[in-house]
């Protein structure tokens, strides 16, 4: 197939490096030519091209933020001479499903991969292998290709509708997302204390991984779905002052049950990804 890339940081990079390795023909398309031209030279793209010669593939992904994305969706529904498939890989898709709105071919989808880093340096073609990939189900063709592209990276293609999609996400990424940059803040504030630095490990780097992320991406998704964040923060905070509360009136058996407690619910909340890593069908 003749597939265009539109944004080429770490998942449009590593999407073009997938692709290439299946034999396809790959051409990158981005605003930021530096961007574009570090992704051309890892080897993700046979060649770059501007965005009205990347309508002319079989099919356009649209691997930027989702402002970004619901502006090229914009573009193309108000346009002619479009790709028979057109998908994104934005993180939230009742925006992008909304944007798409009369736009033939479009299936909304998100990998659930990515990696430390960021850009065409971070990229890796072996990401997305093992990982859930989320679709909206359109059925047709459109979907069908949609389908073998994201097999064709090794992903697992899951379908779901945006709005379970979006709902879901707010808890299992939004969450830890906003949480990481509330425990860095705290944490930061005290590094300069005798001996923090020296004892900051492994289980401190892994909590805070994810404050290295951008606004750039994040922005726009706080913006469509910040009151359901804020609640999910509310209910977080909630536990936080129970366990302050219980340690400061020396009470253990409330944070022995949260430990006792989290085995269990760790083991339930990743039941599906153990299923996969075991080679088992998940429900």
């Amino acid at each position: 197939m003749h597939i265009a890339v539109v944004g080429t940081g770490l998942i449009g990079t590593s999407l073009g490096l997938a692709w290439r390795a299946r034999g396809h023909l790959v051409v990158g398309c981005d605003v930021d030519e530096r961007a574009l031209e570090a992704a051309r030279t890892r080897g993700a793209f046979d060649r770059t091209v501007d965005f009205d010669s990347a309508r002319s593939a079989d099919a356009l992904v649209l691997a930027v933020p989702l402002d970004a994305a619901c502006a090229l969706l914009a573009r193309l529904r108000d346009g002619s001479g479009n790709p028979a498939v057109v998908f994104d890989v934005a993180s939230l898709q009742q925006p992008v499903i909304r944007a798409a709105a009369g736009l033939p071919g479009f299936v909304a989808t998100h990998p659930m991969a990515g990696r430390e880093g960021s850009g065409a340096a971070a990229a890796d073609g072996a990401i997305f292998a093992g990982q859930p990939w989320i679709y909206e189900p359109v059925g047709g063709e459109p979907e069908s290709v949609v389908v073998r592209l994201i097999v064709e990276t090794g992903a697992i293609p899951v379908p779901l509708d945006g709005a379970t999609h979006d709902r879901a996400v707010a808890v299992t990424s939004h969450l830890p997302q906003l949480l990481a940059l509330a425990l860095a803040r705290c944490v930061g504030r005290r590094a300069a204390e005798g001996g923090v630095r020296a004892v900051a490990g492994p289980g401190l780097r892994g909590a805070l991984r994810l404050a290295n992320a951008r606004w750039s991406m994040w922005g726009p998704l706080l913006a469509e779905q910040g009151h359901r964040d804020a609640d999910l923060l509310e209910d977080l905070a909630a536990e936080l002052k129970a366990m302050a509360a219980a340690l400061r009136n020396g009470d253990p058996a409330t944070i022995r049950r949260a430990f006792d407690e989290g085995p269990e619910l760790l083991a339930n909340i990743f039941r599906n990804t153990k299923d996969r890593d075991e080679g088992q069908d998940s429900p």
